[in-house]
């Protein structure tokens, strides 16, 4: 029994775990909520779905999406499904059906599970490890893989709102008319992609995309053009490192529905949306006017489209990086890069920033991320500078393989470990093994390079991967569980470019290398060259490279120093080193907890 004295509690019904943090997702019955809460109490003694009671489910008639291609448009009633009352908008809803994690006061209803107000705040990262029962699937948020299986979901109504939403954009967009179909023309199925997301304030939202199965078209026939540059991430890291140095604001943004607002050169004719046909009408298919999800060429319109309106605005493109656009005005300056939809930009000016923002804003819907994620990179700026970190990747890799409860281990690799497995036949799976070596190969290029020597050594075993190969991949995912919070940090007063060198050559036990360089041999000519008896016009960018930097140590712009093994940074990138030489090398390049 409760009293007076106790904490304000809810009462809800448990659905399963909370997917991001430590907890449980828990529907509230009276304000029609899914909320994640960590501190509750169950009642043992009832069954929560028995006491939902009879939920009636109204028919929704969506006929007066197609009642002529100029009328998609038109949502402007309310619709009640499942006695949840919506207000059909246009597409500034972002396309997607919102539950809000919102924690309500009081409730009266009686279900199953007792939920008591926390008492402290949850925290915005777990502190302790998650179990992999925690990640599995619940029923309450499978995401369907086709129409027919949102159909026969428990959430078809939500499901069938976000199709109408996305097929609002589409119209409002006007991506397609609808024309006759003519004999001998070739179509191009279409197909829902449906997703769960949560935004940055905690919203569950419901996603629906529609998409044309492009993979059936040919090159050269069907376009002629696929390719779409993104950001190089070594020019990210270098932007992150000048936003620090520099004191620059740095900004993220996402364009919605990025692709539809690149026009389509080639014919292209689309099936209607599945579970929409018979409302287009017999005989009739849509003519694509516009780059629609799916097709190989989107991609590419879509950069054709923003990289011209950008030059609109007086950026400048990199000849570096077809990715990264510069404008500056005496000592002001704005940088931007983009990785498909997703921007950032760099500023010293607020004025500048705000200009080039609204007039992006004019041309595009955009949205300004409240969290600092940037190809999977949470970045943080702090007083003294700029974080890069993956803490969430990594601890959904210790899900996947199951080590989210292992022993962590002080280094990724043990010098002379992968000998310490006899060589047998026995293969592993090299579907899984490429994966979770790609996987590391992602962490090993952005922010972990402690992990650089041994996912390259692993990845020359990819074409016949043994189990030990495997053993050692999980040792360094074990490496990983210890170090999950370790950011790359740029420290806003570093001074002079420090740059290491380190090589290894024949240190296996065969004698041979998997590091090595290439060495091109032109016989005798080679040799007299070497030998600076004799130069040729051929040689003469070697020449130029060569005296460039000797030129450059000459007016001291450079200096080169030896550097003994035991105090080199660069050594833990070419070799297996001990605990005690790994923490002096990743302290040495900032990759701190």
């Amino acid at each position: 029994m409760r009293n007076k004295f106790d904490i304000p509690g809810r009462r809800g019904i448990m659905l399963g775990y909370a997917r991001d943090r430590r907890g449980y997702r828990i529907y509230n019955i009276k304000n029609r909520k899914i909320i994640e809460e960590r501190s509750i109490k169950f009642n043992e003694s009832l069954k929560g779905s028995t006491y939902l009671g009879k939920t009636k489910v109204e028919k929704w008639n969506i006929d007066s999406l197609f009642e002529s291609t100029q009328d998609i448009n038109e949502f402007d009633h309310k619709t009640k499904v499942n006695h949840l009352e919506i207000s059909a908008e246009p597409a500034a809803n972002e396309n997607n059906y919102s539950i809000p994690f919102e924690t309500p006061d009081d409730a009266t209803n009686t279900v199953g599970g007792e939920i008591e107000t926390p008492v402290d705040q949850i925290p915005v990262r777990r502190s302790e490890r998650l179990k992999a029962k925690q990640m599995s699937t619940n029923l309450a948020c499978n995401v369907p893989n086709s129409y027919l299986e949102a159909k026969n979901s428990a959430d078809w109504q939500i499901w069938e709102f976000a199709m109408k939403n996305e097929l609002d954009s589409l119209n409002k967009h006007k991506v397609w008319e609808i024309v006759d179909r003519q004999a001998k023309t070739k179509l191009v199925k279409s197909k829902w992609v449906y997703s769960l997301k949560q935004s940055d304030n905690g919203e569950t939202k419901y996603k629906a995309r529609l998409v044309a199965a492009g993979f059936n078209q040919i090159k050269n026939k069907d376009y002629l053009e696929s390719y779409s540059p993104v950001v190089n991430i070594e020019s990210f890291r270098l932007l992150i490192a000048l936003a620090s140095k520099l004191n620059l604001m740095v900004r993220f943004f996402d364009v919605k529905t990025a692709y539809l607002y690149s026009d389509i050169e080639e014919t292209v004719y689309m099936l209607p949306p599945p579970g929409f046909e018979r409302l287009v009408g017999d005989g009739k298919v849509c003519k694509l006017k516009r780059s629609i999800y799916g097709l190989p060429q989107s991609g590419r319109n879509w950069y054709m489209k923003i990289k011209s309106e950008l030059e609109k605005f007086g950026l400048t493109q990199l000849a570096s990086d077809n990715c990264v656009f510069i404008k500056s005005v005496g000592q002001n300056m704005l940088l931007l890069c983009m990785h498909v939809d997703d921007l950032a930009i760099f500023c010293n000016n607020d004025e500048m920033y705000q200009d080039t923002v609204n007039s992006i804003k004019s041309v595009f819907e955009v949205h300004e991320n409240k969290t600092s994620k940037f190809l999977g990179m949470e970045i943080v700026k702090h007083k003294n500078g700029i974080s890069l970190s993956q803490s969430e990747y990594i601890e959904s890799l210790l899900v996947k393989y199951n080590l989210n409860e292992c022993k962590s281990v002080k280094t990724p690799i043990v010098k002379g470990e992968d000998k310490s497995f006899p060589p047998t036949n026995e293969l592993t799976d090299i579907t899984m093994y490429q994966e979770l070596i790609g996987e590391l190969l992602h962490l090993a290029n952005r922010t972990r390079p402690d992990i650089s020597f041994v996912t390259c050594y692993l990845s020359q075993f990819n074409h016949k991967p043994e189990k030990r190969h495997y053993i050692l991949a999980k040792r360094v995912l074990r490496y990983l569980m210890g170090t999950k919070d370790k950011k790359l940090f740029y420290d806003n007063n570093f001074g002079f470019v420090n740059a290491n060198s380190d090589a290894s050559w024949g240190n296996a036990e065969n004698g041979k290398s998997f590091s090595g360089g290439v060495i091109l041999l032109d016989s005798q000519a080679a040799i007299q060259w070497i030998k600076g008896t004799r130069s040729s016009n051929k040689s003469r960018h070697m020449n130029l490279r060569f005296h460039f930097v000797k030129d450059l140590l000459e007016d001291n712009v450079i200096e080169l120093k030896y550097i003994q093994t035991e105090l080199l940074i660069a050594d833990f990138l070419t070799k297996a080193v001990n605990e005690e030489k790994l923490n002096y090398t990743v302290k040495d390049i900032s990759l701190t907890s």
